[in-house]
């Protein structure tokens, strides 16, 4: 019996092949008794018999065919469905300072009362200053039922709060309204659950008025087929998901049974969109429900298959390959968007913009940027010297609908919108250039572009206002 029917999900990691080796079966079983007899290091039968199986699995030059031991599988398990052990923050860094950029709701830290935008100074009492995310979290990390003691500073105030780890399921998938009807919806994975999720999440915003859709899967590296045809059946009546080949050579459609939706709808997409994530967006984008906006995606037209090794273990085989439903191939050649968009930043507020979305308010600082409710890591959109805030000019630019360029000749920044050319030297008082990025005095800004408008707040925060014309 199959673990699970089919699945199409990316690998972080590449497995490079080995060249073939023409043993015979006796050959293999003595030289594995003569290494678990003599080598230095004592190996056991089932270490060398799973360096035996990876052996075979590289001659097949392929990264996403594997053998799992039971604990691989549940690893593999786990980062699909999203599950970990832990309290639930996330952090981003920022100008050396580590902040909690966001809570999982209703995790350990979020009951404790831990906060996004808190400064993280200490782990158990030993300072987190100076240290990478990855250290910090390892710090924190421990066996679930344990507690771990956390340090903030919020403001003037120096928090402790102690904090049980335990077994959390990351949101998989999140929305909200932008504002002026347009509904955001975040989908992390394909996880086994994904398809009800997204559906209860869709018809939230539908039930409170959205009038456009910005579906976010940059990032997104596949999961369960079935999951991506329950979400490609919400939005397509009748139709097919994608064509599939099996080593037959035979086209097995993946059927689309379902409804439709009328209004427009933009998917999100970049170079870690992948599997899953692309056969549900090349079918959208095909029928003409979606539009995508972003980098061009992964690249993934293959599926595979878990079946479990009679003698242990779980064997992820690749068994087919995909098409789009117009017969265009995805493996290793992806998704080109219909708007190209770089940045993140950029790619979302294009995306609201595309989704009839006007006014945008952003709020930058202490790791975090906030786009009309939505959150996402930063480090060194803004600062703050003698009283003065500056933005870099990446973010000035987005934030007053201007286009930025820099005259290498004169060494001035440019920023240009509509017949308006308004120019700065990197040497002008009103600019700051620190580890090799330019911040321009918000003040100046604002007085360039009558859409801008700010306001800063105590707790080391600066918000951005851009009225739509």
């Amino acid at each position: 019996m199959l673990l699970k029917s089919i699945l199409c999900v990316a690998l972080s990691a590449v497995w490079m092949p080995l060249g073939a080796h023409a043993a015979t079966q006796d050959q293999v079983n003595e030289v594995r008794h003569l290494l678990e007899e003599y080598h230095i290091s004592k190996p056991t039968d089932e270490k060398l018999s799973e360096s035996e199986i990876d052996a075979m699995i590289d001659t097949l030059d392929d990264p996403y065919t594997e053998y799992f031991s039971p604990e691989e599988l549940q690893r593999f398990s786990n980062a699909i469905n999203q599950s970990y052990v832990g309290i639930g923050i996330v952090m981003s860094q920022d100008d050396g300072i580590t902040y909690i950029e966001d809570v999982v709701p209703d995790s350990p830290a979020f009951k404790a009362g831990i906060m996004p935008g808190d400064a993280l100074v200490s782990i158990d009492g030993v300072s987190t200053a100076g240290r990478t995310i990855d250290k910090i979290q390892e710090m924190a990390a421990g066996p679930q039922g344990t507690t771990v003691n956390v340090g903030v500073k919020r403001g003037m105030l120096k928090l402790q709060f102690l904090v049980a780890r335990s077994s959390l399921q990351l949101p998989v998938a999140t929305s909200r309204l932008m504002g002026d009807g347009v509904g955001y919806l975040r989908l992390d994975s394909f996880s086994a659950d994904a398809g009800a999720k997204f559906k209860a999440q869709l018809e939230s915003l539908e039930g409170k008025g959205m009038s456009s859709l910005v579906v976010d899967l940059r990032g997104n590296g596949g999961g369960y087929v079935d999951q991506a045809q329950q979400i490609g059946s919400l939005f397509v009546e009748d139709g097919i998901l994608a064509h599939v080949e099996g080593r037959d050579g035979n086209d097995t459609p993946l059927e689309l049974h379902g409804t439709s939706r009328h209004y427009p709808v933009f998917i999100l997409v970049n170079g870690g969109s992948a599997s899953a994530t692309e056969l549900l967006s090349g079918a959208l984008q095909e029928y003409g429900i979606a539009k995508l906006v972003g980098t061009k995606t992964y690249g993934k037209g293959v599926i595979q298959q878990l079946i479990p090794v009679t003698s242990g273990g779980t064997l992820k085989v690749t068994v087919q390959e995909y098409k789009t439903p117009g017969g265009k191939k995805v493996d290793k050649v992806g998704l080109t968007p219909d708007y190209a968009v770089s940045g993140n930043l950029q790619q979302l507020i294009a995306a609201y913009r595309l989704a009839g979305g006007g006014d945008i308010r952003l709020t930058a600082g202490r790791g975090a940027l906030v786009v009309n409710g939505i959150r996402m890591a930063d480090a060194g959109s803004v600062l703050r010297k003698n009283g003065v805030w500056y933005v870099s000019s990446k973010l000035g630019a987005l934030a007053s609908e201007s286009t930025l360029s820099y005259d290498a000749k004169s060494r001035q920044i440019v920023l240009a919108k509509g017949g308006s050319i308004h120019r700065l030297a990197v040497s002008d008082s009103h600019i700051i250039v620190k580890n090799g990025v330019s911040y321009i005095d918000i003040r100046l800004l604002s007085k360039w572009f009558a859409n801008l408008s700010w306001s800063a707040s105590g707790d080391g925060t600066l918000t951005l206002f851009d009225t739509a014309a």
